[in-house]
C-alpha cells in the first residue's frame, strides 16, 4: 500500500477554493489537479459523504493516500443505509464503537491503489484489496483514532477484498465470486492528484462475521437449521477461518437417524466434529486464488483436504468447489457439494438411536447430569433401560428428580449395566451390575434384580422379562456394541434398608423394635451390609416373656445387641448363600452366625447365643439397598452377648411375689442362672450342672395366701419353691425333639405338647414332688400343669392354668420361666392313701407267687399219678419194655420245666444285684464327652438327683423280660447240648468237649435275641433319659414300645439287633463255657457236678459273666448307642463303629468296662446261684 507522507493542515482550505464538478458516468471525464477530498467538495452528490468523513476523522486520512480508489455512495445511497443515515440525523449519538464501525465501512470503501482502467471496459473479475482491516472490536477508549488503517486483522493481518466487473456494459462492485449481485457504479470516475473517485448508487456493505454469512446463505439452510448458538459463537470468535460448507443437499448422504440426531439439541458435539472436519486454520485466509494448481490443508479435526484446480474446475477432495470465496470479517466460505467426513468418522451412537426412537427425554435427562459417555462410547458393551417420552411424561409429574442434580445422576446411572445382556443371557433371579457405584457398597456396583418367566427358554422372543420390577415395553435393539430395552416405568436405586423395608408389613415389628432404639440413624448408614429381618410372628415364637423383656424400656442394650446380631458385616445375595461355601458369618455385634444349607435346598441359620438348638429359616428375598441387601426370616435370632436368665424373665412376666420368694429362700442363684454356691446344700448334691425351669405363679395367685407367714417358715417356703423348680438338662430343647419349622419353634422351657412327667426340686424328698403336664380341654395351646398323683384338693391346689413362657440362655440354653394362675401347694396325701395302695399291691404280689408254686406242684402230683398206674390184670406183655421210654419222657419234659423255672429264678436274681451296675454302664456309654468323670461320679449325681431308686430306674423291663429271657436262654443251651449230643452219635464220651459247650452257649444266643433286643431297647431308653437333670419322657415300659411302635412299628422296636447277637453269641459261648470248665475245676476227686456247694457255684458263676463281658464290650456299646440314638442317627452295626470311633476314639469301645466288670461277678454269681438253688429246690419237690 502506498500511503502519502504528511500533508500540512492549510492545504485543506485550498478544498473550498476547489469549483470541480464531477458528471455523470456516461460524461466526458473533467481532469483536474485535485484531492480526493477535493472531488468530493466540489460535487453536492458527496456532501453527506464528505460529513460522515468528517464525523469519521477520515478527512487526514484522504488526504495523506496517495494514488487510492474511493468508492463513493451519493446521497440518495446514504439515505437509505440506517447505520450513515442515522449518523447524520443524530450526529451526538454516534458512540465511540458506532464511530468506529462507520469508520471501517468507509474503509471498505477504499482501495489501496487507483483503478484507473475503465471498469465498464473489461468483464474481467477483479479482486481489490480495500484499506479495510478487520478485528474484533476492542472496548471503547477514549484514545483518538489513527488516521491511517492498522495493518492488524482477523484475516492473518490482511485486508478486507472486493470484487469489480462490468456487465452488459455496465460496472459493478462488490460482486460474488461469479461476478453477479453488487452495487452499480453509477458515476464516471474523477481523477484526482492522489487516486480516482467512482460514484456508487448503494452503500457496499462490509461482509460481517462468517456466522452471519452461513446464517444469510439460502444454500445452507439444513446447517443454518442444525446450528447451535456454541457452534455459531465459535465461527464467529475464530479468525483466519476458511470454512469448506457443504450445501443442502449434500446433507442427504448422512443416515437419516444421524441427520435427526443433528437436528435435536444434543448434537453439539457431532456439530463440532462436523464443522471441524470443514474448516482450516491458518496464519492467512485461504482465499481460491492461493490454492494454486493443487494444495493439501489440515483441518481443525485432523483430516487433509486435497485441493485440485484443474481446467477452470476446483474440487476438494474429489469434491466440485461450487462457489468459492464468499468474502467474511473474520476468514472466507467455500461452497462444496459434499460433506468431506473421512470414513469412520460419524458413527452412530446409541444416543442418536434413542433419540430417533422417542427417548428425548430420557437423552435430556443424561445430559444435563454429564453422562453423555455413557450413550456415545461405541466401543465399550452396555445394556440400556430406557423409558420412552411417553413413560417419563407421566411420571414428571410425580417429580422425578432435578435436572442436573446429583440425585438424577444417580438414578439414571441405575439405567445402565456394563455388558452386553441379550434376552438369551439373562436368568431368572440374576442380579446385574449396574456403573451406579454407592457409597453404602464402598464403591462397589449397585446391582439390580432380573425376572424372567417363560415357558421355553429357548424361544427368546416369547420371555417376559424384568428390571427390578419394570416390564419391557416391545423388542429390544442391539447397537452394535449396545442392547437397548425400553421399560414401563423409569426405575429408581434402592434406598437405606429400613426405608426399604418399611413398605413390608410383615416385616413391621422389627422395624419398631429398631425405631424404638438409638441406632436406627446408624445402621441406616452401615456400609456393605445384609440385614435379615424376621417376620413379624417371630416375637409371638420368641415367647412372651422374652419378647416382653427385650421391648422393655429397661433392655435397650439387649435388643439393640439383638438387632445387631441380625446384621451381616458384607454382602451376601442370595445366590452366595443358596450356593456358596461359607457356613461362617460375622455379625456387627460382634459374633458370628451360622449357616446350614439342607438337602432340600432349604437354608437355616443359628444365631451365636440363644437356646440350645435356636435356629431360623432363612428366606433369600434379594431386597436390595443402597448399602446392601435384606433377606428375611423365620424366627428372631439372639446372640451370645444377650443373657436371658430366669430373674429376666420374671421381671418381664412382672411376678415380683415369687421373686421375693425364691429369693428369700435361698435360690436367687437360680435367678443369675449360675451355678449353686460351693459348699452350699444343692451344690453337694450334684445340682451345679443342671439348668432350671420354674413355674411362675402370678402375683394375683398370691392374693388368698398369707405372704407374711410364707416368708416366715423357711423349711416351708423351701417346699414350696421346690415344687416349682424343675431341673431341665441341656438334650430338653435340642434340634432332636423339635422341629426347626414348628410354629413355637423351640420356645418353650419345656416341650409341653409331649404331656410329660418331670420330677421337680422337691421331687427327692417327697414322693408327690413330680409333676405333669396335659392340654386343657383338647386345646393343644392351653396347658394345665399339676402335681402328680394329688387326690382331694379338686385342683384348687395341685393344679394351674399356663399362662405364658419364656426359655432362658443361661446353664446351656435350657430351661426358663413358665407363668401360671395358681401357686402349686405341696402335696400331703392322707395316710390312708399313702399306706394301702402299696400294702395292697404287695400282698398281691406275694400271693401270685404262691398261688404259681401250688399250681405247679399240683400238676406235677397229677403228672406223677398217671405215669405211676398200671393195672397189673391186664398189662399187655410188651409194658415191661414200653414203660422206661414213657418214664424217659416224662423226665425230660420235667427237666425241662425246671431248666425254665430255674432260669427265670436265675434272672431274677441277676437283675435284682446287677441292675444298678448296668444303669451305670449304660449311662457312662451314652452321655455326652465331660458329662461325668467315671462310674463312682455317675452313682453320686444319680443319688443326689433321684436317691436310692434313681439306681433301679428302668428296671421294670429286665424284671418282665428276665424269666422268658434266662428261662429260653438256659432250655436254649440245654436244648444245644442235646442237639450236639444228636449230631454225634458215634462219640466215644458223652461229656462235651469245652468248644462244644462254648457252641452250645452260642447257638442259645439265637432265640434268645428275639426277647433280648426289644427288652434292651425299652431299658437302655428309660435309663438313658434321666441323666443330666431332665425330667423323664416316658411313663413306663408300656408308654415306651407305645411310642416305639408308632416312631417306626416293629422295626423301631427291634432296633439294635444286630448288635444284641453280636454282644450275645461270643458272650455266651464263653459264658457257658467258662462257667462248666470253672466247675469241674472246682468239683473233688471222684465227686458229681450235684456235689458242689453254694460257694463253688457262685464262683464259677462269678467267673463266667467276667469272662463274657471281657469280650462283650464293645458290642454292648454299639448296641447301647444305637438303640438310644434319635431316628436315623445310625444306618447299621458297622456305621455306629465308625462314627464312634471317629467322634471318641477307640478308647469309646471300652466305656462302662469298669462297672461291666464290677457287675459281672455278682450278678451272675446270683444268676448261678439262683438257677442251682432253685433247680435243687424243684429236685426236691418234684
Amino acid at each position: 500500500m502506498r500511503l502519502w507522507g504528511c500533508i500540512p493542515l492549510t492545504l485543506l482550505a485550498l478544498v473550498a477554493l476547489s469549483t470541480t464538478t464531477q458528471v455523470a458516468w456516461n460524461s466526458d471525464a473533467t481532469i483536474q489537479s485535485q484531492t480526493l477530498v477535493d472531488v468530493l467538495n466540489n460535487d453536492e452528490d458527496y456532501s453527506s459523504l464528505l460529513s460522515l468523513l468528517q464525523k469519521a476523522k477520515l478527512i487526514p486520512t484522504l488526504n495523506k493516500l496517495n494514488g487510492s480508489t474511493l468508492f463513493a455512495p451519493t446521497n440518495d445511497a446514504i439515505k437509505r443505509h440506517d447505520l450513515w443515515r442515522s449518523a447524520l440525523e443524530y450526529p451526538d449519538s454516534l458512540k465511540d464503537n458506532l464511530q468506529e464501525e462507520l469508520r471501517q465501512q468507509l474503509f471498505y470503501h477504499l482501495i489501496n491503489h487507483s483503478v484507473t482502467e475503465d471498469p465498464k471496459d473489461s468483464t474481467t473479475l477483479r479482486v481489490l484489496d480495500t484499506l479495510h482491516f478487520p478485528k474484533f472490536l476492542d472496548p471503547p477508549t477514549n484514545k483518538p483514532p489513527p488516521w491511517m488503517p492498522i495493518p492488524e486483522s482477523t484475516l492473518g493481518n490482511l485486508s478486507q477484498k472486493l470484487r469489480l466487473t462490468s456487465r452488459d456494459s455496465v460496472a459493478w462492485v462488490g460482486v460474488d465470486a461469479f461476478g453477479k449481485g453488487g452495487i452499480e457504479v453509477k458515476k464516471q470516475k474523477v481523477e484526482a492528484a492522489n487516486g480516482v473517485v467512482y460514484g456508487i448508487a448503494d452503500v457496499l456493505e462490509v461482509p460481517p462475521h462468517l456466522g452471519r454469512v452461513l446464517s444469510h446463505e439460502p444454500s445452507l439452510s439444513y446447517f443454518q437449521k442444525v446450528l447451535t448458538p456454541s457452534i455459531l459463537s465459535i465461527i464467529n470468535s475464530t479468525s483466519e477461518l476458511t470454512l469448506f460448507m457443504p450445501v443442502d443437499s449434500a446433507w442427504e448422504a448422512l443416515d437419516s437417524i444421524e441427520r435427526l440426531y443433528l437436528e435435536s439439541q444434543f448434537a453439539a458435539d457431532d456439530l463440532l466434529h462436523i464443522l471441524n472436519m470443514h474448516t482450516v486454520v491458518e496464519k492467512s485466509v485461504r482465499w481460491s486464488d492461493t490454492f494454486g494448481s493443487t494444495a493439501t490443508l489440515t483441518t481443525e479435526y485432523g483430516s487433509k483436504l486435497e485441493v485440485v484446480v484443474s481446467e477452470g474446475k476446483t474440487t476438494v477432495s474429489g469434491t466440485a468447489l461450487s462457489q468459492p470465496d464468499i468474502y467474511a470479517s473474520n476468514g472466507v466460505l467455500h461452497l462444496v457439494s459434499s460433506l468431506l467426513v473421512p470414513p469412520g468418522a460419524l458413527q452412530l451412537t446409541p444416543e442418536k438411536y434413542l433419540l430417533a426412537l422417542n427417548c428425548t427425554s430420557f437423552i435430556s435427562l443424561i445430559h444435563s447430569v454429564n453422562l453423555t459417555h455413557l450413550i456415545n462410547d461405541t466401543e465399550t458393551q452396555y445394556t440400556i433401560l430406557a423409558p420412552k417420552d411417553d413413560v417419563l411424561s407421566i411420571f414428571e409429574s410425580d417429580g422425578l428428580p432435578k435436572q442436573g442434580s446429583d440425585e438424577l445422576k444417580r438414578m439414571l446411572q441405575y439405567h445402565f449395566f456394563p455388558g452386553k445382556w441379550t434376552p438369551n443371557k439373562l436368568v431368572d433371579g440374576m442380579l446385574l451390575e449396574s456403573v451406579l457405584r454407592e457409597p453404602g457398597l464402598d464403591g462397589g456396583r449397585q446391582v439390580m434384580h432380573v425376572e424372567v418367566n417363560d415357558d421355553e427358554k429357548q424361544d427368546v422372543p416369547s420371555r417376559h422379562i424384568r428390571f427390578g420390577g419394570a416390564g419391557i415395553i416391545g423388542e429390544h435393539i442391539v447397537i452394535n456394541n449396545t442392547v437397548v430395552y425400553f421399560i414401563s416405568s423409569p426405575l429408581e436405586p434402592p434406598v437405606d434398608p429400613l426405608q426399604t423395608a418399611l413398605p413390608s408389613l410383615e416385616l413391621s415389628s422389627f422395624l419398631a423394635a429398631v425405631f424404638s432404639t438409638s441406632i436406627a440413624e446408624v445402621i441406616k448408614k452401615m456400609p456393605r451390609a445384609t440385614f435379615l429381618i424376621p417376620h413379624n410372628a417371630a416375637f409371638k415364637r420368641l415367647g412372651k416373656l422374652v419378647s416382653d423383656h427385650l421391648l422393655a424400656a429397661s433392655s435397650k442394650a439387649d435388643l439393640e445387641n439383638v438387632i445387631m446380631h441380625h446384621i451381616i458385616d458384607g454382602i451376601e445375595y442370595s445366590q452366595s448363600l443358596v450356593n456358596g461355601s461359607l457356613r461362617t458369618f460375622a455379625t456387627f455385634e460382634g459374633s458370628d452366625l451360622q449357616l446350614e444349607r439342607l438337602s432340600n435346598s432349604s437354608l437355616i441359620v443359628s444365631p451365636s447365643g440363644g437356646w440350645a438348638g435356636m435356629k431360623s429359616a432363612l428366606y433369600p428375598t434379594n431386597m436390595l439397598t443402597e448399602t446392601g441387601v435384606i433377606h428375611e426370616l423365620s424366627d428372631l435370632m439372639i446372640p451370645r452377648s444377650v443373657e436371658l436368665n430366669v430373674g429376666k424373665l420374671m421381671k418381664a412376666a412382672k411376678a415380683t411375689t415369687m421373686i421375693n420368694m425364691v429369693t428369700k429362700a435361698g435360690f436367687d442363684w437360680i435367678l443369675n442362672g449360675t451355678a449353686p454356691p460351693e459348699g452350699s446344700e444343692w451344690a453337694d448334691n450334684g445340682l451345679g450342672g443342671a439348668s432350671w425351669t420354674l413355674l411362675c405363679p402370678t402375683d394375683d395367685a398370691f392374693k388368698n395366701y398369707n405372704l407374711t407367714q410364707l416368708l416366715e417358715n423357711i423349711d416351708i417356703l423351701r417346699a414350696l419353691v421346690s415344687q416349682h423348680l424343675i431341673g431341665t438338662s441341656p438334650s430338653v430343647g435340642e434340634s432332636g425333639l423339635f422341629d426347626v419349622f414348628d410354629v413355637l419353634n423351640n420356645n418353650r422351657p419345656l416341650p409341653l405338647e409331649d404331656l410329660g412327667e418331670y420330677p421337680t426340686l422337691l421331687s427327692p424328698s417327697s414322693a408327690y414332688g413330680d409333676i405333669v403336664f396335659r392340654a386343657l380341654d383338647d386345646k393343644v395351646t392351653q396347658y394345665m400343669v399339676g402335681i402328680k398323683n394329688a387326690r382331694g384338693t379338686d385342683k384348687q391346689a395341685d393344679w394351674a392354668r399356663v399362662l405364658t413362657w419364656g426359655r432362658a440362655t443361661t446353664g446351656g440354653g435350657t430351661g426358663g420361666v413358665i407363668t401360671i394362675d395358681r401357686m402349686l401347694v405341696p402335696y400331703h396325701p392322707p395316710w390312708w392313701i399313702e399306706y394301702f395302695a402299696p400294702s395292697f399291691v404287695g400282698a398281691l404280689g406275694v400271693g401270685s407267687i404262691c398261688l404259681f408254686f401250688y399250681a405247679v406242684r399240683r400238676v406235677w402230683k397229677r403228672d406223677v399219678t398217671e405215669a405211676t398206674y398200671e393195672p397189673v390184670d391186664f398189662a399187655p406183655p410188651t409194658m415191661s419194655s414200653e414203660t422206661p421210654a414213657a418214664e424217659e419222657t416224662k423226665n425230660s419234659a420235667i427237666d425241662n420245666v425246671k431248666s425254665f423255672i430255674a432260669g427265670g429264678f436265675g434272672g431274677v436274681s441277676a437283675v435284682l444285684v446287677g441292675h444298678p451296675f448296668d444303669l451305670t454302664k449304660t449311662r457312662l456309654q451314652t452321655a455326652a464327652p465331660g458329662a461325668y468323670i467315671g462310674a463312682i461320679d455317675v452313682v453320686r449325681k444319680t443319688l443326689a438327683r433321684d436317691g436310692v431308686t434313681g439306681l433301679y430306674r428302668g428296671m421294670v423291663p429286665p424284671l418282665l423280660g428276665v424269666t422268658p429271657i434266662f428261662a429260653v436262654s438256659f432250655w436254649a443251651y440245654d436244648a444245644s447240648k442235646s442237639l450236639i449230643l444228636t449230631l454225634t452219635p458215634k462219640r466215644t464220651s458223652e461229656k462235651l468237649s469245652t468248644a462244644e459247650l462254648a457252641a452250645a452257649g452260642f447257638m442259645s444266643a439265637v432265640p434268645t435275641t428275639l426277647i433280648t433286643a426289644p427288652v434292651e431297647r425299652a431299658k437302655v431308653l428309660l435309663q438313658v433319659q434321666g441323666q443330666g437333670g431332665s425330667g423323664p419322657q416316658y411313663k413306663g415300659v408300656f408308654d415306651v414300645m407305645k411310642h416305639l411302635y408308632r416312631e417306626g412299628g416293629m422295626r423301631s422296636i427291634f432296633r439294635g439287633t444286630g448288635a444284641t447277637i453280636a454282644r450275645d453269641g461270643p458272650g455266651s459261648a464263653i459264658y457257658f463255657a467258662a462257667y462248666e470248665v470253672t466247675k469241674k475245676a472246682l468239683m473233688p476227686a471222684g465227686s458229681s457236678t450235684g456235689d458242689l456247694n453254694l460257694g463253688a457255684i457262685m464262683f464259677a458263676g462269678g467267673t463266667a459273666g467276667v469272662a463274657m463281658w471281657s469280650i462283650a464290650i464293645p458290642p454292648d456299646v454299639l448296641k447301647s448307642r444305637i438303640q438310644s440314638a434319635p431316628s436315623g442317627t445310625y444306618s447299621g452295626l458297622f456305621d455306629c463303629f465308625r462314627k464312634t470311633v471317629a467322634r471318641d476314639g477307640i478308647t469309646a469301645l471300652w466305656k462302662g468296662l469298669g462297672p461291666a466288670m464290677a457287675r459281672a461277678f455278682p450278678a451272675n454269681a446270683a444268676t448261678f446261684l439262683g438257677v442251682e438253688a432253685s433247680r435243687k429246690l424243684m429236685d426236691g419237690f418234684f
